[in-house]
């Protein structure tokens, strides 16, 4: 704090302001940029809403090469079709004299074996997964299988059935307008997916976080039948019957006359209002519980644990444990790129960049291939209309994470897989991101995923996104502002890039939790965990823990209710929790997209529309 009580003072803090030099942005001064000072756009003949756009300005930040890609914001990245060196004629300061530099000449040409591709992902070949012959043991009773299952076929296509599965309250009507299953192609994918969701997005209504992830799942079951059909749409052997014996079809015949219009099925906005407050306060009372009780799930009573929690696995050591990174990897995974030594190769692209022609201080003009024309329309002489080179690479696809510091004044939930918008440099992306603790990691990499995102708490963010080299700011978004009478962008939480690394395994964990009911020194009895002897004899190996720090193990099943004693390294409390950890790797999803706030309409265009000159004038600049 400096006093400007007096004169001399004041002198003093304005010389040492002066005298100040700021410092260089080191993320943008390592990228070619120019500040368009203007832009032309000629529309190409196949298509009028693409063609080449001209942007003139003067090179900054780094050396331009006319081989690597263009990053226009809003738009994408484009290619360099070349690169124009724009004299420009100079009036002396003193007297009428005009110095003039060279004629305009080309600068640099990409080379076609060199040039960037636009390509940003790899086509996975789904013939190079792993092949396996099967056994003899595996091929024991093949024939009578397939033998039977051609003959299921031959009936079903005899009497022309089919099966479709539909909500509870369905009509024969409605069910004949209903594909079967095995006529929808993805089906597999999207029940997966659901599944994901499900594991990794937490819903519950009791005290103990995520316990109903089994309900939602019994409840999905109990909401939806299968149904037999005839070629003319008619239940054939009784099929739709619900749970009273009573016909799905009498039962929904008075809900499709009912449901002939589709606008009084639509709720008010007084309902939507109700729906909405009711939605924010159940993610309210999740994020809350999950501060409360972490991971905690209800075991299942009426699905065994080993099937509900099939893709779980124990770990004795969290940090140390092994982990194959690479094992049972998703398909997305196929079409992504991974650097053997990402610092190695952001270190030699760093010194390519030097060797570039279109030096930085040079004013140029770039022409770019197959650029919309609302990339044009969008130039306004009042706004800064920027355009970006990228690095090698950079245009490439792959598992970007980076670091996120909640902003304290918002206050609402934000959770794993939430809709967000990311600035991350000079690019922004509609990302849905994973979160994860922010520690340094153990010999396997292994890192937990956290379902929301904590105030006060660095975090790290997981997404697919092209590959961004180096320390990079990074700033978080609602899609939509919070307040639409403020007419800003909401921000969520700010960071900074931390690498592309597809290797950085995320371990959920959910915690499964018993009370003792008898104990006897080391040893204790143990219910309410497991309801059967079969899972408790399945996790047997997986290390026990009390929330009062013993550590403990599985010893025996007791009786046929899942009762189990465990011996533990020390007596344990009669109030004290028995839990058991286990883990699962999750991923993020390909979702990742440009994200664009212009949306322009024909006069817009058509503004900026003008020939592209092959040999560009000089342009005068007076001093």
């Amino acid at each position: 704090v400096y006093g400007v009580d007096t004169e001399a003072e004041a002198l003093a803090i304005l010389r040492m302001v002066t005298s100040q030099v700021p410092r260089g942005i080191k993320w943008r001064d390592a990228r070619p940029y120019v500040l368009a000072e203007s832009v032309e756009f000629e529309p190409s003949a196949e298509d009028s809403q693409t063609g080449r756009l001209a942007v003139t300005g003067y090179v900054r930040g780094s050396n331009l090469s006319a081989n690597r890609l263009i990053h226009v914001p809003n738009f994408g990245d484009f290619q360099i079709e070349c690169i124009y060196n724009v004299p420009v004629a100079v009036e002396a300061a003193h007297g009428n004299a005009i110095e003039e530099d060279d004629e305009p000449a080309v600068l640099d040409r990409p080379d076609p074996a060199n040039q960037d591709s636009l390509v940003a992902a790899n086509e996975p070949d789904q013939m190079a997964n792993e092949q396996t012959w099967p056994e003899d043991e595996e091929m024991a009773g093949w024939e009578a299988q397939m033998a039977q299952m051609e003959e299921e076929e031959k009936r079903v296509a005899a009497s022309d059935e089919r099966v479709v599965r539909v909500p509870r309250g369905t009509s024969s009507y409605q069910a004949a307008w209903i594909p079967d299953e095995d006529s929808e192609e993805d089906g597999s994918d999207v029940s997966s997916d659901d599944d994901d969701d499900d594991d990794s997005m937490m819903g519950s209504d009791d005290a103990e976080i995520g316990g109903s992830e089994s309900e939602e799942e019994e409840d999905d079951d109990q909401e939806y039948e299968e149904m037999r059909l005839d070629a003319k749409g008619r239940l054939i052997d009784g099929s739709g019957m619900n749970g009273d014996g009573a016909s799905v079809a009498g039962a929904g015949a008075g809900a499709s006359d009912a449901g002939n219009n589709d606008d009084e099925d639509m709720p008010t906005a007084e309902e939507e209002a109700v729906h909405l407050r009711a939605y924010l306060a159940e993610r309210e009372k999740q994020n809350r519980d999950d501060t409360q009780f972490p991971d905690e799930v209800d075991t299942p009573m009426d699905v065994p644990a080993r099937q509900r929690f099939a893709r779980y696995r124990g770990l004795q050591s969290f940090r140390t444990s092994p982990w194959d990174p690479y094992e049972n990897l998703p398909l997305d995974y196929a079409r992504i790129f991974q650097f053997e030594n990402l610092r190695r190769t952001q270190t030699r692209l760093m010194r390519m960049a030097e060797d570039a022609p279109a030096r930085v201080g040079s004013h140029v003009r770039i022409v770019l291939r197959a650029v919309p024309a609302a990339a044009a329309a969008s130039f306004r002489p009042d706004r800064p209309f920027v355009v970006y080179g990228l690095l090698q690479y950079e245009h490439q696809m792959s598992v970007m994470h980076f670091t996120v510091m909640r902003n304290d004044e918002y206050t609402a939930p934000v959770r794993s897989k939430d809709p967000l918008v990311v600035h991350m440099g000079f690019r922004r992306y509609n990302v849905q991101p994973l979160f994860s603790q922010h520690l340094r990691a153990g010999s396997n990499g292994v890192h937990k995923f956290e379902r929301f995102l904590k105030h006060g708490v660095v975090s790290v963010a997981t997404v697919f996104a092209p590959i961004q080299l180096g320390a990079v700011p990074v700033s978080l978004y609602l899609p939509t502002p919070a307040d639409s009478s403020a007419g800003s962008p909401t921000l969520v939480g700010t960071g900074t890039t931390l690498d592309a690394n597809p290797a950085r395994i995320l371990a959920k964990r959910i915690v499964l939790t018993g009370a003792p009911y008898k104990i006897h020194k080391r040893g204790a009895v143990i219910r309410y965990m497991f309801f059967n002897p079969e899972d408790v004899n399945w996790f047997k190996p997986v290390q026990l823990h009390t929330k009062y720090g013993r550590i403990g193990h599985i010893s025996e099943s007791l009786g046929t209710h899942g009762y189990m004693k465990c011996i533990f390294d020390g007596p344990i409390k009669q109030m004290d929790t028995v839990c058991m950890n286990l883990y699962k790797r999750v991923f993020p999803k390909w979702n990742t997209t440009l994200w664009s706030e212009y949306e322009q309409d024909e006069a817009q265009r058509q503004q900026w529309v003008a020939p592209v000159d092959s040999e560009p004038k000089a342009e005068f600049m007076e001093l």
